[in-house]
């Protein structure tokens, strides 16, 4: 197993990667990371939440010269949303180490973008019309540049952007490192390659050797970053599984899900590496003794977990790479027993599942989020289950008597109702406690996204939450 740690990073590098609540390198980290640091130019397949942002980002920031004057690396991206992203990520890394950079991207003031390259910078990430721009109006100093990254080669090619990539990476120093990195390797893509990089290594995705079973029903629901953890709730309302289990992409994800799970009464507990291997032990056995029932965790620390009967598994985010979604849904569905894979994308991410499909073979169909009234209907469903095992078991021969006498001045299907409303309202305290406790529906924060500021958990609206143990006119919604 590769840590951080072992590819000869440096101190302020590390520190950033374990405030970011990184544990160890993806695959695509581990390949990609050790040869741009070696000066080699990388053509990687690699898909958006592989961690390849940050498998170039480290080497990018670990390879400048914080000394050594102007400009150093440019990462071109096809949008600005993406240039964004990748901005406020590499800062990130580059936090303990002093860098600067600066996105610049059409739609934003120029004046702006032009401060910032006077007072210099370390990094520039650019859309390729706002970087030819700049080139052509002479604001931009590029003979210093010694790296270079292109972030989704194949969407820029698609978006009509290849005369501008090339007239970019013509104009670069030739002494240069590059990297490329597509989900898909067209001949577009390949032509660049031969014309412009040196020598490249090819990074290919890892190709699962057990790919999933039939017996794992898999599913995909589109979900916008911020609605996910509403998509969570509504997916354990709806299917009530005695045992789940929720991936996250970081500890610090694992930890925003299991407060904000707790927080509306559900009970949920977590494993990343931070977690000592005495409350590793204490957070398993309580998952399997049925006293959690949500066991939210990072692909690292779920390593080597044997689990029988979890019914569901959730990936939050999506797998970083096929062989990380064949693990992560090979946790259900064991033994021969039915279970439910199911994996949250938003619109950009549809490229990935589809990658994920090819690589694994699995079919993976889209579904609609779950409502409200299939919550209703499976807490009913769970009720006839229940009183149809107690009416096979007759155990109830002692209250036959009463019910007879009772039902001579009422009706029976109400008397029924009334035996079932008592039975529920006389469950264990800790059901009552769950109630009390669902938190109220509170807006989104910027913890649910791939980026955000430090946790702050904001209450909303009380809810009342519907769970396996809580059954009956309770399911009613407040």
């Amino acid at each position: 197993m590769t840590a951080f740690a072992d590819l000869n990073l440096s101190g302020p590098v590390l520190r950033s990667l374990k405030d970011m609540g990184f544990e160890e390198p993806t695959p695509i980290q581990a390949r990609v990371i050790p040869l741009l640091l070696a000066g080699h130019d990388v053509v990687a397949q690699a898909l958006t939440g592989t961690g390849k942002t940050a498998a170039y980002g480290i080497p990018l920031v670990e390879r400048l010269k914080l000394d050594g004057g102007p400009l150093q690396a440019i990462v071109l991206a096809p949008t600005r949303e993406l240039a964004i992203q990748v901005g406020e990520h590499l800062s990130h890394i580059g936090k303990h180490r002093g860098v600067r950079l600066v996105p610049i991207y059409g739609g934003q003031p120029i004046d702006r973008q032009l401060r910032a390259l006077r007072q210099g910078v370390h990094i520039v990430v650019a859309t390729p019309g706002r970087l030819m721009d700049h080139m052509r109006r002479g604001t931009i100093d590029l003979g210093a540049v010694r790296m270079l990254v292109l972030d989704e080669a194949d969407q820029m090619l698609q978006m009509g952007f290849q005369e501008d990539v090339e007239y970019v990476m013509a104009r670069l120093p030739a002494e240069r490192v590059t990297g490329l990195f597509s989900a898909t390797m067209p001949q577009p893509i390949l032509d660049i390659v031969h014309r412009y990089m040196r020598d490249p290594e090819i990074v290919r995705l890892s190709q699962p050797k057990a790919l999933t079973v039939p017996e794992i029903e898999q599913v995909y629901f589109q979900v916008p970053f911020p609605r996910k953890f509403d998509a969570l709730c509504k997916v354990l309302d709806s299917r009530q599984p005695e045992r789940a289990m929720v991936f996250c992409a970081t500890r610090r994800m694992v930890d925003e899900v299991v407060e904000r799970l707790q927080a509306r009464g559900y009970m949920a507990d977590g494993l990343h590496g931070d977690i000592t291997q005495s409350n590793r032990e204490k957070v398993l056995r309580s998952f399997r003794d049925g006293r959690t029932e949500v066991l939210t965790a990072t692909d690292v620390a779920a390593r080597g977990l044997d689990i029988p009967d979890v019914g569901l598994v959730v990936n939050f985010d999506i797998p970083p790479d096929p062989e990380y979604y064949v693990h992560r849904v090979g946790r259900t569905g064991r033994l021969g027993r039915r279970g439910e894979a199911i994996t949250f994308v938003n619109p950009r991410e549809m490229r990935e599942l589809d990658v994920i499909q090819r690589v694994t073979g699995a079919r993976i169909r889209r579904a609609e989020i779950p409502t409200a009234l299939e919550a209703q209907e499976r807490e009913a469903q769970l009720l006839e289950e229940r009183l149809l095992d107690v009416l096979a078991r007759g155990n109830w021969g002692p209250y036959r008597a009463l019910i007879e006498e009772l039902a001579d001045d009422h009706d029976p299907i109400d008397l029924a109702a009334a035996a079932l409303a008592l039975a529920v309202s006389a469950r264990p305290a800790v059901r009552r406690e769950r109630t009390a406790v669902a938190s109220r529906r509170e807006p989104e924060t910027a913890e649910v996204r791939k980026t955000r500021a430090p946790r702050e958990i904001t209450a909303g609206r009380p809810r009342r939450m519907l769970n396996r143990k809580r059954i009956g006119p309770s399911s009613d919604r407040r």
